[in-house]
């Protein structure tokens, strides 16, 4: 129940600011807008050695940005409770301080989904004349796969936030994740239309568990392996993240401890 209420209280804090709620849905819609814009303007023959055409990377540049605004940020919490002191209170609590971030997460991921993704649903196919409807099967594939994606994305975030400990500045770091995730994790570019080396060596990288393969299901498109042995990676990946970031967090409060906190 505890952490339920921070689930509650992070989607409440999300929706108290209603400027910062109009400027997501602006800047999430831009994106949306330049990316199909992209894809409109290039000439259908530049697809005709792939198994894309047109609509199809307009649907799947769509899709691919609605997973990737339901997914909200918390990377600062963890940073900045450890920057400034406060973390110590939080490990006082008889709570799990990685769990409450998690929870904090999914507060705010939820409101994201129900405020910017959703909305964004109706414009996109209100304006772009989509026609693309699930069926039963992949719809319920997705689901499965969006919430390993999420806990993917709250791991590799969290990893990287418990740097804090051992560096007074972490914003490189994010720096070099953003870069990564926009070249391997497909939001931009459809990781199939990469060269074959590409694609191998993104298919073991976390990136691509993000957002292509979601959409991928989501649309019923190939994706390079069973489903069995997708969810299997899914699994690796998160147990490989959560193995990192567990030894950087708890090395980080062993220092902590030896710095008097």
């Amino acid at each position: 129940m505890l952490y339920l209420k921070v689930i509650s209280k992070a989607f409440q804090r999300s929706a108290t600011y209603r400027l910062e709620y109009f400027t997501g849905i602006l800047n999430a819609g831009l994106y949306l807008l330049i990316l199909t814009a992209v894809w409109q303007a290039i000439p259908g023959e530049e697809f005709k050695d792939t198994q894309r055409n047109k609509e199809s990377l307009i649907l799947y540049a769509v899709l691919a940005t609605l997973i990737k605004v339901s997914f909200g940020r918390q990377d600062g919490l963890v940073s900045s409770k450890i920057k400034n002191g406060n973390i110590v209170f939080d490990l006082l609590k008889p709570i799990r301080f990685p769990i409450v971030v998690l929870a904090d997460t999914i507060g705010v991921s939820l409101y994201h989904l129900f405020s910017r993704s959703l909305p964004l649903v109706v414009l996109a196919f209100l304006f772009l004349d989509l026609k693309f409807v699930p069926d039963t099967i992949s719809f319920f594939s997705f689901l499965l796969v969006y919430v390993l994606a999420f806990l993917i994305f709250f791991l590799i975030g969290f990893m990287i936030s418990s740097l804090s400990f051992f560096f007074t500045e972490i914003f490189s770091f994010f720096l070099l994740y953003f870069a990564l995730i926009t070249l391997f994790s497909g939001a931009v570019i459809p990781l199939d239309l990469f060269p074959e080396f590409l694609r191998s060596v993104s298919s073991w990288l976390p990136f691509p568990y993000l957002y292509y393969y979601p959409t991928q299901v989501l649309t019923s498109q190939k994706f390079g392996m069973s489903f069995p042995e997708l969810i299997l990676r899914y699994f690796l990946m998160i147990g490989i993240l959560t193995s990192a970031a567990s030894a950087i967090y708890l090395s980080g409060l062993k220092r902590l401890e030896l710095a008097g906190g």
